[in-house]
This record gives structure tokens, sequence and C-alpha cells, in this order.
């Protein structure tokens, strides 16, 4: 009976676990709910300490993010983020043969914004995904001086040069500013993204009509040649930086023309100080280009007669090479004094001060000492038992997680919807993580299960509260039964929790790296931690679990 019992127990156990991990959005199943027809089968809960502190945010590898920021941000707590970012840029195809004649028409720069589309009778319309804000910006586009080198000359002969998020090097040089901002190509004092298709054609003047030829989807696009309502550049400049060098080597071979064309560079300023947009940008996509459209002379004889005519050309410069975002956050003062007060020897702060970007984050740690002493092996112990070192389980773990809630009277209302957790002493995800493969299919965005999105809850007295769930299971049953370390972990805001990858700090400290999910949003939050005057809303660990002796 017993064995039978225990058969049922664990695919009871099974079933729980699948139900959870295959929830989509908020629907989740509740712990202890629904289970019928099992005897002696009881789902008993408790909490563990924890300790939760701050943690600024320093400068960080930005160069080769999966997208690029550009814009200025203001968090009417945090202050305000301005992000630049500028990039290298090549041919698609070397040793140019521009023709006889050459007449420059046109020079567009065209970068793809990211964006989610929804077709509805035969009409597709899009909807901007990353902008963060809503106000337009100064907008600038300069020609590039500074040689973004592949390779360290300091270190390792195959070591790639790295750049920071503080427009400065390994070797501690600074990217001179004077250098990225050669020559200006492009200013828009008021400048804010358009959802609209880019309509593509040409002008038929015999019938004085547009001919659509084709569509491109929501876009930066901008003309930087004789533009009548922005600056443009010099007469000339652009015939003479490529044209007029049809020859040279420096046309040639990718070595000689990053040398020569060293790319551009897009700053963005606040009109006011208090307002503005940041946007995420695919240099990635085969859309991000600088396209000049150029007529020729062509000559073809017909019947032995020579015949000229004039032919369209372009020539197409991509972003293949580097680039490199360089941040700067302002931080009120008051928030940036709190977060530089934390202590790791202290017993944990009452609010968790969290900010993408330059800006800062959380540790945790799990199993902390409590008032009465008891220890993280005393906790452990409750689960397991050691026997001439081998661990048996005294209690299955049904599910355990963290809860944080948001201080709604302090945080700002553009509040983020995902948090993400990692184990900052190997710079990963948790298990967790890998375990969950819920996906929401209206959008890239994934893992639900494992971390919940931002949710309303009402408490005993009617009151709603915002809070963030991130379920841990997999993470607790190793260190319970795998002897795996209890690692402390790191909570961040994140724009993708599927963008894990690591951008490293540029100084060692308690905390190597963030996730670039967290580096590309400006957002930010504020939540209670554990030594919150509020101890009903101060986050614990939570673990339902069963006694694997009944």
């Amino acid at each position: 009976m017993s064995h039978t019992k225990s058969i049922l127990l664990k695919l009871t156990c099974l079933l729980s676990v699948f139900i959870i991990s295959f929830s989509c959005d908020n629907e989740f199943s509740e712990i202890g709910t629904g289970i019928v027809g099992v005897p002696d089968f009881e789902i008993q809960n408790t909490n563990y300490p924890i300790k939760t502190y701050n943690k600024k945010i320093t400068p960080f590898e930005s160069n080769k993010l999966e997208n690029d920021l550009l814009g200025y941000y203001y968090d009417p707590v945090f202050g305000g983020s301005n992000v630049n970012f500028v990039g290298q840029m090549r041919p698609t195809n070397y040793a140019p043969n521009f023709g006889d004649n050459t007449v420059l028409d046109s020079v567009i720069l065209t970068i793809p914004f990211s964006s989610n589309s929804t077709t509805t009778d035969e009409i597709t319309t899009y909807e901007l995904d990353s902008v963060y804000g809503s106000s337009p910006i100064k907008l600038s586009v300069f020609k590039n001086d500074f040689l973004l080198r592949n390779f360290d000359p300091g270190a390792g002969i195959d070591d790639a040069q790295k750049y920071y998020s503080n427009g400065s090097l390994d070797s501690g040089q600074l990217i001179e500013p004077s250098l990225l901002e050669s020559q200006l190509l492009y200013y828009d004092g008021n400048y804010f993204p358009s959802s609209e298709t880019i309509e593509i054609g040409v002008y038929n003047e015999e019938t004085e009509d547009f001919e659509l030829t084709s569509t491109l989807n929501p876009s930066l696009r901008l003309h930087l040649y004789n533009n009548p309502l922005n600056l443009s550049p010099p007469e000339g400049f652009w015939e003479d930086m490529f044209f007029e060098r049809e020859d040279d080597d420096v046309l040639q071979t990718e070595n000689n023309f990053y040398n020569y064309f060293r790319g551009l560079y897009f700053k963005a300023e606040s009109i006011t100080g208090t307002e503005g947009h940041m946007m995420q940008l695919d240099l990635n996509s085969g859309g991000a280009n600088l396209m000049f459209y150029y007529t020729y002379d062509q000559t073809i004889t017909v019947d032995g007669v020579d015949e000229t005519s004039s032919v369209q050309g372009n020539y197409e410069l991509t972003f293949s090479g580097n680039r490199v975002n360089i941040f700067e956050n302002n931080f009120t003062p008051s928030i940036l004094q709190n977060i530089n007060d934390t202590s790791t020897d202290s017993e944990g702060d009452d609010l968790l001060y969290l900010k993408g970007g330059e800006g800062s984050m959380a540790v945790i740690e799990l199993f902390t000492e409590d008032e009465i002493g008891s220890t993280q092996e005393d906790y452990l112990n409750e689960f397991r038992d050691l026997t001439d070192g081998q661990v048996s389980a005294k209690r299955l773990v049904n599910e355990a997680f963290l809860e944080f809630y948001v201080e709604e009277t302090l945080s700002n209302s553009d509040t983020p919807n995902r948090l993400f957790i990692y184990d900052i002493d190997n710079n990963i995800p948790l298990a967790d993580y890998f375990f969950d493969q819920t996906v929401n299919a209206s959008s890239a965005d994934s893992k639900y299960a494992h971390l919940v999105p931002l949710a309303t809850e009402t408490n005993s007295e009617g009151v709603e509260q915002k809070k963030y769930k991130i379920r841990l299971t997999e993470h607790i049953n190793n260190i319970i039964l795998n002897d795996s370390t209890n690692v402390k972990l790191g909570l961040v805001v994140s724009s993708n929790v599927g963008a894990v990858r690591s951008r490293n700090f540029q100084d060692d400290n308690e905390v190597e790296s963030i996730p670039s999910g967290t580096v590309l949003s400006p957002k930010s939050v504020i939540l209670h931690g554990n030594t919150s005057l509020n101890s009903e809303i101060s986050p614990k660990l939570n673990i339902y679990y069963t006694d694997s002796t009944n």
C-alpha cells in the first residue's frame, strides 16, 4: 500500500510540474488545489528568510549588442538616461565602378525599428514594441572619425577590443567626443518614431503621379543629401568621399575602408530635460543600411552606332562592423545615495532600486540566518536525511518561489513587465529558466512560468498590490538534493528575458556581469526588500512541500 501511495504521489507531483510549466501568461495553477483521490496527501507550506540589498550597475561591455539603443528617457524617480551609439560600416562590394558622368541623386539612411505586426482584412499594421517614452528628442547624425579597432593591441594577439558603456576602452582610453562628431550629416530638433510603413516609389513626370514600388516596415529613415528640411553636409561632401575615390586603395579592401570611413555617430538629446523617448534599433537587420542612389552614363553599340543613356546605380554600406552604445544615467542624488549606502554585511535593504542600462540591481541571498540563529544547514535538513554521505528526501518540494511587491508610491508609473533572476557567481540563468518552455504566442517573449509577469493581487483588506513572482523550484531542489552551491542571485529589470548573453563589467566586484536584456531597458521599479517596514509584503522564500513519509 505504501508503495502504491509513493507512485501516486510522484505521479501527482509530476502532473503539478507539467501544469505549471505549460501555463500561459497569468493563468497559473495554485499548488494544493484540485488534488483528489489520493489519501493522506497534504501539501504544506512554509517560508524561509532571505537577504536582499542594492547594487549599482557600473560600466559594462556595450559593443555588439543584440539591438542598439538611442534616445533620452526621463524617469521622474531615478532621473534622466541618455544612450548614443557609434557604428562601423562597410560596403557590400569593394573596388566599385561608379561609371561615367556620375550624378548623386540621394543618400538615405534606413534602420528598422523593433516592431510587431497585425494583419486584418489584408491590411497590416505595426506597433513599435521597444519605444520608451512619448516625447520627441533632438536627433543628430555625424560622420565618425574615431577608429573602432577590432583587436586590443595591449592584450593577446587574437583578443578582441572591448568597449564599455561609459565610452572607454580596456586601456582606459576614452572615445573622444570631438572625433565622434567630426561632421554633422543630419539634424532634427523634434524627432519621434512613426509606426507607419514607408512607401517607396518613383515620380512619373509624364503622368505627374507617384508610382509605388515597395513598402518598408517602420524604420528610422533619414535623407542625408540635399535635405531641404534638415541640415545636410556641405555641397560635394559625399561625392568627394566616395565617387572621387573610385580608384583609390581606401575603397578596395575592408581594412583600408574601415580606416578611411569610420562610420556614423548617432546622438540624442532631450529638448526640455524632463521629456523624451528611447528606442531600440535593429542594426542586424538586412534592411539597415546607408544607400547611395546615383545615375551614370552607359554607352552601348546598336547597329554600329554608340548610344548613351542615363542609368540608375546604387552603392550600399551596412552596419557590419563594431557598434558601441554609450550610456549616461543622471541619477537623482537621493536615489543614488540610497543605492550606494548598501552594505553586504548588513541585514539587507528595506527598498530595492532596480533600473536598466547603467542603472542598479538587487542581490539576493537565500536561506539566511534567522533571529533565533537557524542556519542554512538547519533549513536544508528539514527536507533531507544525510546518511553515510547519501542524501534522501524527507520532504518533496512541489513549488518554491519568491514574490517581490512594488512600492507604488515611489516607483515610476512606467513599470517594467518582466524581471530576470540569475546566478551571479557563474553568470548563468537558473535551472528553472531552462526547464520552462512557455512562450507567449503573440510576441517573442517567453519563460512565463519561471518569471511571472507583473501582476496585481487584492489583499484581505481589499487593497490592490502589484507584484512579481519568480519560481525557482528546480534551483531549490538542486540545493537540497544535489548539494549544489547556494549561490547569490541577481535581480534585474529586463526588456526581453530571452536576451541572457552576459555583458561583463569593466571593473571586478561582487557582481561580474548583467544580462543584455537589462542593458536594453531604461525602465525602473522600486520593490520592498527583506527589511521592509511592512513585513507582510517583504520578500521571503516560499516552499510548498509534501512529507515523503506519508
